[in-house]
């Protein structure tokens, strides 16, 4: 039984996809993430930023390790995620940037309008800069211990 309507996916979207080992090393080397209970985004912002000229769309990257579960868990989590990762993608991911979403066991059974949320969550605050604020201030509190 196929559904009728508009199916938004990443395919009918302007988000790019990483696909190569290389393309998700380089995001995690930058150290920027923000975790949440379904999934940690980890993002890298362009290397060379130019006045909105030549802005490449978004791309993404989904990973699921074997930590959650056989091959249908991981599949059935890795869906989920791309599904939300579709609906908060096209309006709120910064243009030029690469984001790799990493599944968590949680994601299989986690209420998808909040995982959606998160997704959302986590791309404003990940834009706005907020992960760097963080990480400087726990290594300062680190350093006077």
């Amino acid at each position: 039984m196929r559904r009728t309507g508009s199916i938004k996916n990443l395919a009918n979207t302007d988000i790019g996809r990483i696909t190569g080992r290389p393309d998700y090393l380089a995001v995690a080397a930058t150290g920027r993430k923000w975790v949440t209970p379904s999934f940690i985004l980890q993002a890298s912002p362009p290397t060379n930023v130019s006045n909105g000229e030549d802005a490449q769309p978004a791309r993404v990257g989904f990973t699921v390790s074997k930590k959650v579960g056989n091959a249908v868990k991981r599949s059935r989590a890795r869906r989920r995620l791309k599904e939300a990762a579709s609906a908060s993608f096209p309006d709120k991911a910064p243009a030029s940037w690469d984001f790799v979403i990493i599944g968590r066991a949680s994601a299989v059974d986690y209420p998808f309008a909040k995982m959606s949320s998160d997704m959302r969550w986590a791309l404003a605050k990940l834009a706005s800069n907020t992960d760097l604020k963080s990480s400087t201030s726990r290594k300062k509190s680190a350093n006077k211990h």
